[in-house]
């Protein structure tokens, strides 16, 4: 699984390309599954843009404290601050779905 999970941000960080520059440092470990804009291409992982930032919020703090589970998400939320979540959301809530 550790593996997977690295070579998932690996593929991601370099699908970023220059637009990771453009973004918020923490959502960059979020585009290996969310992708770059929001648009996942894989069905497996829910497309992230253009939804309401208060739901990512909601959804990212309850990953976060445990209180919804996911093995995956709840390591990657587990060391992230407030303002970290609310700059992923409204990164994500601004991007256009697809």
């Amino acid at each position: 699984m550790k593996k997977l999970i690295g070579l998932v941000m690996v593929i991601g960080a370099f699908s970023a390309g220059t637009q990771a520059a453009e973004m918020p440092a923490k959502v960059q470990s979020c585009v290996g599954c969310h992708g770059v804009d929001g648009n996942s291409t894989s069905p497996i992982f829910p497309k992230l843009a253009g939804q309401h930032a208060a739901y990512l919020e909601n959804a990212l703090k309850a990953y976060r404290d445990g209180f919804r589970r996911n093995d995956m998400m709840n390591r990657f939320a587990k060391g992230l601050s407030d303002q970290d979540i609310k700059e992923i959301a409204a990164y994500y809530a601004a991007q256009k779905p697809k």
